[in-house]
């Protein structure tokens, strides 16, 4: 083992915290998709896979540290240990790079959860298509950017680097801001549309749009990108591991905390979820219009529709019709973010039978 001291301590602290406070969300996140929303969907395994590797990158950090990671070569005193810090902020690196895209690709499958244009559809795919292109692309060269690999973290292995990653580090970062920002507008293209009061349609589009916080982040570690240029490289590059870590943390602490409205709701008005203010009716429950006889309301083919029932000997013609003023357009967001829309159904009956 080599030294511990340093900047190490610190950045330890710093991330395994971070993890901590990753996996209170996540966990805050599958209860109430499991439990409130039953509504379990891709997005939800991608942050888990994100914590997963949060925490293999956290590990590597760690070991790094216990080799001098913080600490200039002058300080470690041994060539040999100092090296053995670089493979190892190597390693974590692969992970940092995977639990960024993946962090990405969860807020992106949780918009295609919600999203209803087909226009948005192919963009956030295409996003996602680009995400992971470049994510396992610079996750892979981290490595083996020069030949043989081992000069990658040992430049006094004999041998060339055929790529340098700064540049591939700074079109990466680059590109999670754009995808930060492209998602963290996008919500405002998809709610503005729906048939809700603008309070409502301003307060859900800023609680799907706070992954702008993330884009902030990661332009801090873009910048901190610097460092993998700088001699001693595992003193230099601590702040754009820690940013690395940030940027995670804040991408799936921003894409959950829509998610967790149910659960406040839960929280605030009991397990009934009822709320006053919107006539007792539970935010997230699943709908009743479309559940049949069984909770004593119509099925309803569609507005307008006329449904005839026999009643003794005559018959008579119920007209339903679909009420549009003042109700929310919101069953999109029902199994994404536990908000769905509420419809009032007038119910007029026509009585008829044979005449004499």
């Amino acid at each position: 083992m080599g030294v511990y001291g340093g900047l190490g301590p610190m950045t330890n602290a710093v991330l395994w915290v971070q993890v901590v406070v990753f996996a209170v969300f996540v966990g805050l996140r599958l209860y109430t998709r499991k439990s409130i929303l039953n509504a379990v969907g891709a997005d939800d395994y991608l942050a888990i896979l994100s914590l997963v590797l949060q925490i293999i990158y956290t590990v590597f950090v760690t070991v790094a540290s216990c080799y001098g990671l913080g600490q200039k070569l002058a300080d470690v005193g041994n060539q040999d240990i100092y090296f053995t810090a670089v493979k190892y902020e190597l390693f974590s690196q692969v992970a940092g790079l995977m639990v960024i895209g993946v962090g990405k690709a969860a807020v992106g499958m949780f918009l295609l959860r919600i999203v209803r244009n087909r226009i948005q559809i192919w963009f956030i795919r295409v996003c996602l298509a680009i995400t992971a292109f470049i994510t396992l692309f610079a996750s892979i060269t981290v490595i083996v950017q020069c030949t043989p690999v081992e000069r990658s973290w040992n430049h006094s292995v004999p041998g060339t680097c055929w790529l340098d990653f700064s540049k591939v580090g700074y079109t990466v970062g680059s590109w999670f801001v754009a995808a930060d920002f492209s998602f963290a507008i996008l919500p405002w293209f998809v709610v503005w549309d729906l048939n809700m009061k603008q309070k409502e349609k301003i307060t859900v589009a800023l609680g799907l749009s706070l992954g702008v916080f993330a884009g902030v982040c990661g332009i801090v570690r873009t910048v901190a990108l610097s460092g993998l240029n700088a001699s001693e490289y595992i003193y230099d590059t601590v702040p754009m591991l820690i940013w690395s870590a940030t940027e995670s943390t804040v991408t799936i602490m921003c894409s959950t905390i829509p998610v967790l409205r149910p659960l406040y709701i839960r929280i605030r008005y009991g397990k009934d979820g009822k709320d006053s203010s919107n006539g007792g009716n539970s935010s997230y429950k699943l709908p009743l219009y479309g559940s049949g006889r069984k909770y004593g309301i119509l099925s309803i083919p569609g507005p307008g529709a006329s449904v005839v029932e026999k009643k003794g000997g005559a018959y008579q013609t119920t007209v339903m019709k679909h009420q549009k003023n003042n109700t929310s357009d919101e069953t999109i967001l029902r199994g994404a973010a536990g908000i769905e829309r509420t419809d009032e159904i007038s119910v007029t009956y026509e009585p008829y039978g044979k005449k004499f």
